[in-house]
């Protein structure tokens, strides 16, 4: 048998390059809307390490380059000196963001494994509730909260900041998770029930290792909103405290309450504290992307 080959028509000769130059042109406006975007969001990160690298003397002059082209280093060394304060909070906001790392993607995925994948009595409006305190504002709470630690001896310590979110590990988590979940079959967890696996045993062995990527999305969150928190630290601890995080101690050793620190000094204290959350993002962005997507698509 011959082939027949199909000879494109002359319209659709004359349609084709004006597709391609549409496509083209749609490209281009989806990149340039994209990379102004990008500047805009990048602009202060790039002010505060132009300022970050100023000598004192130009920082008076209100400038954001050096007008002699001097490239101040000694910013970022002074941080990390030994009368430096700096190492102290940073060892402090590390030890909280890395508990909550850990600790907040576990506690979440248990509770969520609950609600999306076990039936019992009154599971829709437990959820509900849960699901209703994120309509309460956190300010609200502080002050019972303050009275609540003050009780339990927690003021002036790190338990504040990282132990009550090991309870459940928030609405939002849960939520997120529980949507997760609910994309796993539930033939594949029946099967392990029916071959004598208790629920423990299938959440550990089945449910979740299938949640690897919305538990990295979850940890990173965790872990970022941690190394930012600033409105816990500084209801629960005094200035000047041991076991001040990096918000805190920065707000205290180069914000406003100090007027004798400098703009260059401030700046350079700022970009080493982005530096872990920025290389976190880059190393786990196909994962993260990865758990929202998914999350998003298993609703």
């Amino acid at each position: 048998m011959q082939a027949q080959i199909t000879m494109p028509s002359r319209g659709q000769k004359k349609r084709q390059p004006k597709e391609i130059a549409a496509r083209a042109a749609k490209k281009t406006g989806v990149y340039v809307v994209l990379l102004a975007l990008a500047c805009f969001f990048l602009f202060p990160f790039f002010i505060m390490v132009c300022l970050s690298l100023l000598t004192d003397a130009d920082v008076f002059q209100q400038v954001v380059f050096s007008p002699s082209g001097t490239i101040e280093i000694g910013n970022y060394l002074s941080i990390f000196t030994s009368g430096s304060k700096y190492l102290g909070y940073l060892g402090n906001t590390l030890i909280v963001a890395v508990i909550l790392a850990v600790g907040v993607p576990f506690v979440s995925s248990l509770c969520a494994f609950g609600f999306a994948k076990l039936k019992f009595h009154g599971r829709d409006a437990v959820y509900a509730i849960v699901l209703a305190t994120l309509m309460i504002p956190g300010v609200i709470t502080l002050i019972p909260l303050y009275a609540i630690y003050a009780k339990f001896g927690w003021l002036n310590t790190l338990t504040p900041l990282w132990l009550p979110s090991l309870f459940g590990g928030g609405a939002t988590n849960i939520f997120l998770m529980r949507q997760f979940m609910r994309g796993i079959p539930n033939d594949l967890l029946d099967a392990a029930k029916i071959d004598g696996a208790h629920i423990f045993r299938v959440y550990f062995t089945i449910a979740l290792p299938l949640c690897v990527p919305i538990m990295l999305y979850v940890g990173y969150m965790s872990f970022v909103g941690a190394w930012n928190n600033f409105i816990g630290p500084m209801t629960y601890i005094d200035a000047g405290s041991k076991f001040s995080t990096l918000a805190l101690g920065m707000y205290n050793d180069y914000g406003p309450v100090n007027d004798t620190s400098y703009a260059n000094s401030a700046m350079a204290a700022g970009v080493v504290m982005t530096i872990p959350c920025v290389a976190l993002f880059v190393f786990f962005q196909k994962y993260l992307i990865e758990g929202v997507a998914v999350t998003g698509l298993k609703g």
